[in-house]
């Protein structure tokens, strides 16, 4: 599940890398190797839950909290696109020239493949899945117009850096007596060639952001968020003192591949971001409606009821809509408008069939209400999958590229669900 460079000087470059972490204070008990899902972290070493896989200073990551932004509030991923190409231009110079020369040359995941492109090349390949349009519509105006702010390298620089971070960054939640604060983005040398599975017997290792050991606490009995925000309410950004530490979820026989979860996400996500599908995918959707007001609207025009019905049926959409989610939405898409967290936000609020013909229960609730029978409801149900499937197979086509071939196994996985519900 990893669409990097097989290569041998590949994995030669993450051997320098692993040498480099650990005469930096960092260690690892895993090394590069090329396995079933391409490049991996192998274990050296018998591995026993709990014992630490991989620890990498705060201080040798590229972060959004200590770099600096290209312009004033841009999203985390351009400060972090910025900060690659800089080290990448300053060569053996840079701290980071190992960190960088292990990076993949191309451009990884579909989005960052396809900035760019004509609307009706990306409409063919991806079928008519109007979220993943808007998604594909929101990534290329955030990559075009961040590399027109910033101007310094050229629009296929800036793409690839963008697709490394997008691919690449950990996310870590800072918080202070309970209540979200801040969070920060990483880019953490070595631990982000730690390979992902969504089938959760596979997993064997969970990451977090852990006091180096040796490391006196910096204020009594506060947490390490808190330590944190104390520097950043001073005017300080030091995460010196700090790593992030993989951690063995289970035991690792010498020679197994270290795994990590990179969230339990549909297709989506990684078909966009990470160019490749997990096989199986357990956690894998298909949308039928965006939202519950758009599900409730298509009922309305199923019944087929006259024009003086129109009222009764805004105040039974509107009561129904409310009775399943009071709050009226997901709310914030996002404190920062980049690309993958706005689509968290869609993907959260769509209504979805998944995997052994499951049906969000808010779809089934609302035709429930509004039909007033639950096998209606089901009916209606099967009859919106039928004709989602039917418009994806009208307007898709196969891809002769390497993104196009993805987009038309992305596809056909989705298909797979819809059949599963007609």
């Amino acid at each position: 599940n990893c669409a990097i460079d097989l290569s041998t000087n590949a994995c030669a470059s993450a051997d320098a890398l692993a040498e480099w972490l650990e005469s930096n204070g960092g260690g690892a008990v895993v090394r590069a190797k090329v396995g079933s899902r391409g490049r991996g972290l192998f274990a050296l070493r018998d591995i026993r839950k709990g014992e630490v896989v991989i620890s990498v200073p705060l201080s040798l990551c590229l972060t959004d909290v200590d770099s600096r932004p290209p312009y004033p509030g841009c999203p985390y991923s351009v400060t972090l696109a910025a900060a690659i190409l800089t080290e990448r231009d300053a060569g053996e110079s840079s701290r980071w020239a190992r960190y960088v020369a292990s990076l993949p040359e191309e451009i990884v995941g579909y989005a960052g493949n396809r900035v760019g492109y004509d609307e009706a090349v990306i409409g063919a390949e991806v079928g008519g899945d109007e979220a993943v349009r808007e998604e594909l519509q929101t990534y290329a105006a955030l990559v075009a117009g961040s590399h027109a702010a910033v101007g310094a390298w050229t629009a296929r620089q800036w793409r690839w850096a963008m697709s490394a971070v997008h691919s690449r960054t950990f996310r870590v939640e800072l918080e202070r007596a309970g209540r979200k604060r801040r969070t920060a983005r990483l880019l953490a040398p070595f631990a982000d060639l730690l390979n992902h599975d969504s089938d959760p017997n596979l997993v064997c290792c969970e990451w977090d952001v852990e006091r180096a050991a040796g490391e006196e606490s910096l204020a009594g009995e506060e947490s390490l968020a808190e330590e944190l925000l104390a520097g950043e309410e001073s005017g300080v950004d030091d995460v010196d003192g700090f790593e992030l530490v993989v951690r063995a979820s289970r035991n690792i026989p010498k020679g197994r591949e270290a795994i990590v979860s990179y969230g339990e996400r549909s297709d989506v996500h990684f078909f966009l971001y990470y160019g490749f599908l997990p096989e199986p995918n357990p956690h894998n959707r298909a949308p039928l409606f965006r939202t519950l007001d758009e599900a409730a609207v298509w009922y309305e025009r199923l019944c087929g009821d006259p024009p003086e019905s129109e009222k009764a049926w805004a105040r039974a959409r509107a009561d129904a809509v409310a009775a399943i989610d009071p709050s009226g939405g997901p709310g914030d898409e996002g404190e920062d408008g980049d690309g993958a967290t706005l689509a968290a936000a869609r993907e959260a609020a769509s209504l979805d069939v998944g995997e052994n013909s499951t049906v969000d229960d808010r779809l089934l609730r609302l035709y429930s209400i509004l039909s007033g029978d639950e096998d209606v409801a089901i009916a209606a149900i099967r009859l919106r999958a039928s004709g989602v499937l039917r418009e994806g197979e009208d307007e898709s086509e196969e891809g002769s590229s390497e993104a196009g071939a993805l987009a038309a196994r992305f596809r056909e996985r989705r298909r797979k669900l819809l059949k599963q519900i007609v």
